[in-house]
């Protein structure tokens, strides 16, 4: 009897025991798996983190960060950012690293992922004027030429898709020396009815498609170019100085008198799609303009000037465009053009899908 009792206390013990390892066992793998997920949130965590950083500075190259998050653990964040080209397309590579620990230390999680950052505008404009078809003025149009816009040392004043007759058109261009000394039309790049090199007209290797050309993305997808706007409005009337990056004008677009609209440090780029653009008296835009019409439309996109008007970077038009009423002058400014371009608002990021790594 007594040595029953014994087996009995004693295999009770064992049990016992084996079940106390058992729990210790669950306990252990239950921590250890609450730590891995804490660390794998912590890492997630300093990854959108960086991210976020990244969209608020898409150009800097962003120091490693340490952050310390009460009673969960810490976090280390760091980038590799990697300058490119393709395409013709400037842009960079950015690798987002993020490693999560857990307070106790006892797990980490190393996750990373590819982000690009890449300019809004895909290929700058290399002429004060380009037009996707055909022009035409009723006054007098002035063409301050880009001086190396066909090459080291070859200006160019005007690129467009159709052949130009200067024999209908009251048109002259001239280097920049000689618009800021009143000489334009004594010591002319072209003019009176003359065509020279600075005009290349078309020519084979002209694009299709000039809005793709200019944003890489074809014309019938502008919406989504339009999503990416600092700005969509349906009037002029309100902008001045003070705006600048991109503006989506939907429909007429009228300034009023004595207004500048940009600065040559933070120039604008308006984009009047389906619509008019009307300057009034002593106007002045500085960046760029884009006459956005249907693809393959007959009508022309018009441009009214209604008194002394000038563009300080470039015009575009993406089909046909006419000038009418008095004089325009289109002034090259690769300072404006290149302080819109280099500007990070007017930059994207975008993440590469399946670049994510959780090992």
């Amino acid at each position: 009897m007594l040595a029953t009792v014994t087996l009995l206390l004693l295999l009770s013990s064992t049990i016992l025991a084996y079940s106390a390892k058992i729990s210790m066992a669950k306990n252990r793998i239950s921590l250890n798996t609450q730590n891995h997920v804490t660390a794998e949130n912590l890492a997630a965590m300093g990854s959108f983190q960086l991210l976020s950083q990244i969209s608020e500075q898409p150009l800097e190259k962003l120091s490693e960060q340490t952050l310390m998050i009460k009673g969960q653990g810490q976090i280390v964040i760091d980038m590799q950012n990697t300058q490119t080209e393709r395409f013709n397309q400037q842009m960079h590579i950015i690798e987002i690293r993020s490693k999560g620990t857990s307070v106790d230390n006892l797990a980490t999680v190393n996750l990373s992922q590819l982000v690009i950052s890449y300019p809004l505008l895909r290929t700058l404009p290399k002429a004060p004027l380009i037009v996707g078809k055909s022009l035409s003025i009723e006054s007098k149009l002035t063409l301050v030429a880009d001086p190396n816009g066909a090459g080291t040392g070859l200006p160019l004043s005007l690129w467009m898709a159709n052949e130009l007759d200067m024999a209908t058109l009251e048109l002259v261009s001239c280097q920049l020396y000689e618009y800021l000394t009143n000489d334009c039309e004594v010591s002319p790049l072209s003019g009176e009815h003359n065509k020279n090199s600075d005009i290349i007209d078309n020519p084979d290797t002209f694009p299709n498609d000039i809005f793709a050309y200019l944003t890489n993305l074809p014309a019938k997808y502008r919406t989504q170019f339009m999503d990416e706007a600092d700005k969509v409005i349906s009037r002029c009337e309100d902008l001045s100085r003070a705006n600048s990056g991109l503006i989506w004008v939907k429909g007429n677009c009228k300034l009023l008198k004595d207004t500048t609209v940009g600065t040559t440090e933070d120039p604008v780029m308006l984009i009047v799609d389906k619509g008019s653009l009307t300057f009034a008296d002593n106007t002045k835009i500085v960046g760029m303009v884009m006459m956005l019409t249907p693809l393959d439309s007959i009508l022309a996109a018009q441009i009214h000037v209604n008194g002394a008007a000038v563009i300080d970077g470039a015009l575009i038009a993406t089909e046909s465009i006419a000038v009418n009423n008095q004089p325009l002058t289109i002034k090259y400014n690769a300072d404006v053009i290149n302080n819109f371009h280099q500007d990070p608002n007017n930059w994207r990021i975008a993440r590469v899908p399946s670049s994510w790594r959780n090992f």
